[in-house]
């Protein structure tokens, strides 16, 4: 099958040590649906935001930033209009103070684990500070499979903010969404090249979050990272960018900051510092990123010192192609396949044959197995094909059966013939295109059938002169007995002795032998066509 082309250092600290500790929680911290469906988005988008309240305290009258009552109304009026699904929150006293805003009546509130550090005097009053902890808002309607409390981002120091990991479900998937609120105070690109406290303090809480970030990438899960970073991130160049977007063995990682070209909603720092970083996120989905601004942005006038960051997901639906509707939808389609192969099983059973070994060389994807639901999908997500989107498809071994197969292979394999199945599908996914035959029912063993997934021989043995195409090599050994098929598992096989092949069937020019796209002689194929070789109708894609 040929498919057109189309989707750090990791220091020694163990993730499993980062999360530590009990969750403070306005909910218990079990996997459940709400019954409440008054989401505010619909099941295609999901708004996450992040803001940091600066002192938001309980009652709001405390702390170094004392709201009145009409401050109070204020504040929930934009916690409202945020209309986000998820909310990371900095600079929070405790689950109180975030139901203020966020009542529990519509969400969960989950708190971290940082003991409360001593009280001291605010800067410019004679007020008495509260705590300053990260917490994460989360509708009712999602439902929460986990949260940990990361006390390593407090690098042995009390006072320092920990990280808040959240494990999410939503119309989305599984996800991970991690809040921070690192050091203030280092400012620079290059964390490493100041002597500063705040940048040595930011330089050991960079490596924890950059770890986090690759073992999310390893384990392949959608994430988010998001929060106060104290840190001017939009700037390819700054230390941590690079470092977050460079897994440990030098390839470039998935994430991205979607807040890169944000401008920040303060006056007097319009770059940002508060970002929201996306990983791992399907190519299907939109990213739209906006701050929300208040209502008066004089600096005296500003609810916070800080404006909430909102990212908002939306899934795309692309349209389907002409070729993968007729394919799918027409009646045509099917005729055509079912006569195409009824008059090769006419051709197989009444021609006289040798009693040598002989075998019919067989296509894979779209002869014998219908894989138009790969092609919705990747249509209806806006994608193109992509190694690896279709190597998932065929580990769910959900293709389907091309009309007409069926009976032509029963029919060969009744006959005393052998089965050579010739796919571009790599070997290693060998051991799946077999389990999905045998789940169609197919009566195929590893006696009668030879499956051959492509490897980098095959693609090396194109010389133009022996070898054409990429399954001539594969043609060649089965007539030289030499052909190493698929046995279980890892293993190979040469079991099959000199085989003849008498019949070659396809839905690709270069599913016969010595042919290519580019010199395939029409005329010639056609005085063949009839009775040793078989081409299928394919729209979808191919070689041309």
């Amino acid at each position: 099958m040929k498919l057109n082309q189309f989707m750090r250092s990791l220091l020694v600290i163990g993730i499993s040590a980062l999360s530590t500790g009990c969750l403070s929680t306005s909910n218990e911290l079990v996997p459940t649906v709400a019954t409440n469906t008054s989401a505010t988005n619909t099941s295609e988008e999901l708004v996450i935001a992040t803001w940091n309240v600066e002192h938001l305290a309980y009652p709001v009258s405390a702390g170094c930033k004392p709201r009145t009552e009409q401050e109070l109304t204020e504040l929930k009026k934009y916690a409202q209009s945020l209309n986000a699904d998820i909310v990371a929150l900095q600079e929070v006293a405790s689950i109180k103070a975030v139901e203020q805003l966020f009542p529990s009546q519509q969400w969960q509130i989950y708190l971290s684990e940082r003991a409360d550090t001593e009280s001291y005097a605010c800067r410019g009053s004679d007020s008495t500070s509260t705590q300053q902890k990260v917490a994460f808002a989360v509708r009712k309607e999602l439902m929460v499979n986990n949260v940990n409390s990361i006390d390593a981002f407090s690098v042995g120091n009390g006072g320092l903010r920990h990280g808040l990991e959240l494990d999410v479900s939503s119309s989305f998937g599984r996800m991970s969404l991690l809040n921070v609120h690192m050091k203030s105070g280092c400012f620079v690109d290059d964390f490493l090249r100041s002597d500063s406290k705040s940048c040595r303090v930011f330089a050991k809480q960079a490596p924890i979050l950059d770890s986090w970030v690759e073992s999310k990438e390893k384990q392949q899960v959608p994430y988010v990272v998001l929060g106060d970073f104290n840190h001017r991130l939009s700037a390819p160049y700054n230390r941590l960018t690079r470092a977050l977007t460079t897994n440990s063995d030098g390839s470039a990682s998935s994430i991205v900051n979607t807040t890169e070209k944000l401008i920040g909603c303060h006056p007097y720092y319009p770059a940002p510092i508060d970002h929201i970083w996306a990983g791992n996120v399907s190519l299907d989905v939109d990213k739209k990123v906006s701050a929300v601004l208040f209502n008066d942005m004089n600096p005296k006038a500003m609810l916070s010192d800080h404006c909430a960051v909102s990212l908002t997901l939306n899934k795309t639906q692309g349209q389907l192609s002409s070729a993968v509707q007729w394919h799918t939808r027409s009646k045509e389609y099917a005729l055509l396949t079912e006569s195409i192969y009824q008059q090769a099983t006419k051709t197989i059973t009444k021609r006289p044959l040798s009693e040598s070994p002989w075998v019919v060389v067989m296509d894979i994807d779209e002869t014998v197995l219908d894989n138009s639901a790969y092609q919705v999908m990747i249509e209806r997500k806006g994608q193109q094909y992509h190694p690896r989107t279709w190597a998932q498809w065929v580990k769910t071994q959900n293709a389907t059966l091309v009309p007409g197969s069926a009976e032509f292979i029963r029919q060969v394999l009744k006959k005393g013939g052998k089965l050579a199945l010739i796919t571009n599908r790599d070997r290693a996914l060998d051991e799946h295109t077999w389990q999905n035959l045998q789940l169609l029912g197919l009566p195929i063993t590893v006696n009668n059938t030879c499956l051959l997934g492509r490897n980098q021989d095959d693609k090396d043995a194109i010389d133009h002169a022996l070898i054409s195409n990429d399954k001539d090599l594969r043609r060649q050994q089965l007539t030289a007995g030499t052909a190493s098929c698929y046995y279980s598992g890892d293993e190979r096989k040469v079991s099959f002795p000199k085989l003849n092949i008498v019949m070659q069937v396809g839905d690709n020019i270069e599913d016969f032998a010595g042919e290519t796209q580019e010199a395939a002689n029409v005329k010639e194929l056609l005085s063949h066509s009839k009775t040793e070789l078989i081409l299928l109708p394919n729209s979808m894609y191919g070689s041309w």
